[in-house]
């Protein structure tokens, strides 16, 4: 069920994505002393640790249940493994991406038909429009309720991707397909009248914004803990903004990255250096942790008979 050829070509990008991580990182240490960071990691205790932790398997539990609205057929166990392993190749791979495209191939093998292929990969597809755009809805509501911390210029930006989200979503809910898309896009259309329900879309929607507010809620005990002292709305906007980032796949797991952004972004609000980068490693972390649950569902799980 999983991949087994690494090209020559795949190695080279892969080393070289490792490459820019570290410039990166080293980039950042460059800037921001560890000591810093390390003074503010100080402040992180057990009990706000865990909290962010439940926070955020919470978070992925409910991001498996929404992948379970638009394939139905999946158990509620599927889905939160496939959504785990989907963590797991996001943080191996360059870039979040990355794990979506696992995730879609690896529900496609485990699919009896070209149809169930179809279901699988555009549900997905789909699930992950309906996400960003969650997560944006709740950025433009933060930045409007903190436009004059942000600036202009990002309010305008967030703005702009907020349209063009749900313009995206009604493209590929309504747009007719091309005849070239012979079978592939017969299935499509099939599945798209059949799972694409008013209903589906709002439970999909519902579950969507509130896997992104136990995300933000995830950065807010964690940064609250660390002394970086923002409102829940102002999370919103900061979260947005580093998901969107941490898309590009230039690096691995967003190694550096991730803690390039977060201190230039919390510098915007007048955050310290060191608490940022000490948040982007908490993190990195929970990430991690979250990986080696994906991996361990991997490795003891089978991909078919992936029906309730």
């Amino acid at each position: 069920m999983r991949p087994k050829n690494f090209s020559p070509k795949a190695a080279t990008t892969l080393v070289l994505k490792i490459g820019i991580s570290v410039a990166l990182l080293a980039l950042v240490l460059s800037r921001v002393p560890l000591q810093e960071a390390l003074a503010a990691a100080a402040g992180l205790t057990p009990s706000a640790a865990a909290l962010a932790i439940l926070s955020y398997f919470a978070a992925h539990a409910v991001n498996a249940g929404k992948l379970r609205v638009l394939l139905p057929g999946l158990s509620l166990w599927q889905a939160w493994r496939f959504t785990m392993i989907a963590v797991l190749f996001g943080t191996a791979l360059p870039g979040q991406l990355a794990g979506d495209a696992v995730k879609a191939f690896r529900l496609a093998r485990a699919a009896p038909d070209v149809g169930e292929v179809t279901a699988a990969v555009a549900a997905v597809a789909v699930d992950k429009i309906i996400g960003m755009f969650a997560l944006l809805l709740l950025t433009a509501i933060g930045l409007g309720l903190n436009a004059a911390t942000f600036g202009e210029e990002v309010v305008i930006a967030a703005g702009v991707i907020t349209v063009l989200i749900p313009v995206g979503l009604m493209v590929v809910l309504l747009a007719p397909l091309p005849a070239w898309l012979g079978k592939w896009g017969q299935e499509f259309a099939a599945w798209r009248t059949v799972a694409l329900t008013p209903s589906a879309l709002l439970r999909s929607l519902a579950l969507g914004v509130l896997f992104q507010i136990l995300s933000i809620a995830t950065f807010d005990i964690l940064g609250d803990a660390l002394g970086i002292d923002l409102p829940l709305t102002a999370w919103a906007v900061i979260v947005g903004l580093i998901s969107v980032i941490l898309l590009l796949p230039v690096t691995v797991a967003g190694l550096g990255l991730r803690e390039g952004s977060l201190v230039a972004v919390l510098a915007m609000v007048g955050e310290g250096r060191g608490p940022a980068l000490a948040l982007s490693f908490a993190l990195l972390a929970i990430n991690l942790l979250g990986a080696g649950v994906g991996l361990i569902v991997d490795l003891t799980g089978r991909d078919k008979n992936s029906s309730a």
